[in-house]
């Protein structure tokens, strides 16, 4: 698609989005019905959604994210970062290699899930997400590292 970007962008909307539903359903694990992908290509449907979607694939250079890699071990604030071990997309190599450049940075890989993480463990998200912003014990902790009680509010 990179280098045919105009060829794609010109193609019928019934190819376009029979193309755009395999590419989203390559991003899931677990079989994505047609009406769970829905929002995942609506976006990028009619004249300016299609050739804004092949535009943004022409785009896509891995030297972006190369020129601020770098910049990942200045991070001071608490990070966590979730990957789904079966991403066919980004492999979860790429997860462990990101979480070792962010110092402090947890990594949690998630079993029997792809990229799109909200569709095959969209309760992994949840639960993540309150582990890592409230804690266990109920307790907050700010961007300081002071621990402030959520219960009673």
């Amino acid at each position: 698609m990179r280098l045919f970007e105009e060829a794609f962008a010109g193609a019928p909307d019934y190819i376009h989005r029979a193309i755009l539903k395999a590419y989203v359903r390559g991003a899931s694990h677990k079989p994505l019905s047609d009406d769970s992908l829905e929002p995942y290509i609506e976006p990028w449907v009619g004249t300016i959604g299609q050739a804004a979607f092949y535009r943004q694939i022409a785009q896509m250079d891995q030297r972006y994210t190369d020129e601020v890699q770098d910049s990942y071990g200045e991070l001071r604030c608490p990070c966590l970062v979730l990957w789904g071990i079966n991403d066919q997309w980004i492999p979860v190599e790429k997860g462990r290699e990101l979480a070792r450049l962010i110092p402090g940075c947890e990594l949690i890989e998630i079993p029997d899930c792809g990229h799109l993480m909200q569709e095959d463990a969209p309760e992994a998200i949840t639960s993540a997400a309150l582990r890592f912003f409230i804690g266990v014990d109920g307790d907050a902790t700010d961007r300081h590292g002071s621990r402030s009680s959520s219960r009673g509010r």
